[in-house]
């Protein structure tokens, strides 16, 4: 018989947003299934009350549908497996603890939560290794030496009994995993511990057993964070006759200072890059190459060559840094090679996020600004950003720092009112880059002034910036009518007593 069809899955708590760690742990299982042409499966592993959200849930759709990582099973997907929410499959949970309290590989234990530690113990992705659950003290629960007539009094008393896992103290555990190779846990170091807590609640290293093996997962591919899980994991598919995935963790994501990637360094949740206007194309690329690497020295693939290349024996076991710069660099590079109509369509949509909604982001016209803005920007909301006056026709507030610059003198406010001129008699049909430098240039040329004493106070007008790409082009897609309007609106505030500076007086 040949191996079976790869199934893999992403199973993410729903206790925050999705943290990028995640959404790599999320890419490295899509990509395997897509590899294999297998089967990619979502589950959401809710049963922590404590901690859950559904606010959090349509957040990791979110995220994962912005990244295109398709899930072939899961919420909103059909077939024969979904869609997966763990909380709904509690009864396959319990069936499960009950076969292991019929072989006797579990006890019931009345320690109660302060002794037993009844807490979930899935780490949160990326976290480090070392925040991961500590195995039980071996010897901290007496619970299974206890005579049947003890339990019955503990229970008649009202004492509600967790299920623990016995665990031969001499018996150490190997891991063969993937990435790692052979990972061995010592005799002694892994005690009894809960598998089901005295709520009737299971816990994760259980609960995800019986939700794998159910849905015939084969790989497991999941944060390094999650090895000190696996031994436990091993126990429990071992007591149920069961055959364990194959395991496979991936090296932790630190910062740039080789420490834990936290807020501190900037954005950690995928919904924050996409509200700074990275693309999703770029995320995941930058994604893909934390841990693995193409080879060729390749670094911008797409999402066909990601598919055709990838492989788990190709992931390495050191950490990978999380380079901010690379990615603005990706970002940048994936952003001049979009169409400007695709590119203009993504600019709307985020300004369309913001209130209020600004009054000029018809498809054209934004087309046009990105086609200027394109080359300069590193993310979409870069464009949003420094292009903010070409969106609104409204007056704009000028930056102290280019008045006090290009618009302080008695000079400078004669040149505007002189450009202003000059502009009006073009016509608006006729407003074009080259029709706004003929009338820059020729007043130059009638004035003996260079044309630069012009366009610096024209730019601080109609964009309220010292700097900006071409001001020929910036008029023409402002439109006469603006360029016109913004002229007159600083020339008032300039004529206002003290404008500028207390030399101002015009």
């Amino acid at each position: 018989m040949g191996a079976a069809p790869v199934r893999v899955r992403f199973a993410p708590s729903p206790t925050g947003f999705l943290h990028v760690g995640g959404a790599r742990t999320a890419l490295f299982n899509w990509l395997f299934a897509r590899h294999n042409g297998g089967t990619f499966v979502l589950r959401v592993e809710d049963t922590d009350s404590t901690r859950y959200s559904d606010e959090y849930v349509d957040a990791i759709y979110r995220a994962l549908r912005w990244l295109e990582l398709d899930w072939d099973e899961g919420p909103d997907v059909g077939g024969p497996f979904g869609p997966y929410r763990q909380r709904e499959r509690v009864e396959l949970h319990r069936a499960a603890a009950k076969e292991l309290l019929a072989r006797n590989a579990v006890y019931e234990c009345f320690c109660g939560p302060k002794k037993m530690d009844e807490r979930s113990e899935e780490p949160d992705d990326e976290s480090d290794p070392e925040s991961a659950p500590a195995a039980e003290r071996s010897g901290e629960c007496t619970c299974a030496s206890l005579t049947p007539r003890m339990r019955e009094e503990l229970i008649g008393q009202g004492v509600r009994p967790a299920l623990r896992m016995r665990v031969d103290p001499l018996r150490a555990v190997v891991v063969d995993d993937i990435v790692r190779g052979r990972v061995e846990f010592p005799a002694g170091t892994i005690g009894d511990f809960v598998i089901v807590k005295s709520d009737g609640g299971p816990l994760y290293n259980f609960a995800a057993v019986v939700d794998d093996h159910a849905m015939q997962i084969t790989h497991v591919i999941r944060g390094e964070e999650h090895l000190a899980n696996t031994p436990k994991q091993l126990l429990i598919y071992e007591a149920l006759g069961w055959q364990p995935p194959r395991f496979a963790h991936i090296p932790i994501i630190l910062n740039e200072q080789r420490r834990k990637l936290s807020k501190r360094d900037g954005a950690t949740f995928v919904n924050e890059y996409e509200a700074l206007g990275y693309l999703p194309e770029a995320l995941v690329n930058f994604l893909v190459l934390l841990g693995w690497s193409p080879g060729g020295n390749r670094e911008l693939m797409t999402r066909a060559e990601m598919v055709r290349d990838f492989t788990i024996e190709g992931v390495v076991k050191h950490p990978a840094i999380f380079d901010h710069a690379k990615l603005a660099w990706m970002n940048k590079e994936y952003l001049k090679q979009l169409p400007p109509d695709e590119l203009a369509r993504r600019v709307i949509e985020l300004l369309e996020q913001r209130t209020p909604v600004p009054d000029r982001i018809d498809a054209d016209h934004v087309a046009r600004v990105v086609g200027l803005l394109q080359e300069r920007a590193y993310t979409v909301a870069e464009i949003a950003d420094q292009g903010a006056y070409f969106f609104t026709r409204g007056p704009i507030e000028p930056a102290p720092e280019a008045l006090a610059k290009y618009c302080a003198s008695p000079e400078a406010v004669a040149r505007l009112r002189e450009v202003r001129e000059a502009l009006s008699a073009a016509s608006s049909d006729g407003f074009t880059p080259e029709a706004v430098e003929k009338a820059i240039r020729g007043l130059a040329e009638r004035t003996a002034l260079k044309a630069a004493a012009f366009i610096h106070p024209l730019r601080v007008a109609v964009t309220g910036q010292a700097v900006s790409p071409g001001i020929f082009e910036v008029c023409a897609i402002l439109g006469r009518d603006v360029t016109l309007a913004r002229i007159d609106a600083l020339l008032e505030r300039l004529q206002r007593p003290h404008a500028v500076g207390a030399e101002q007086s015009v």
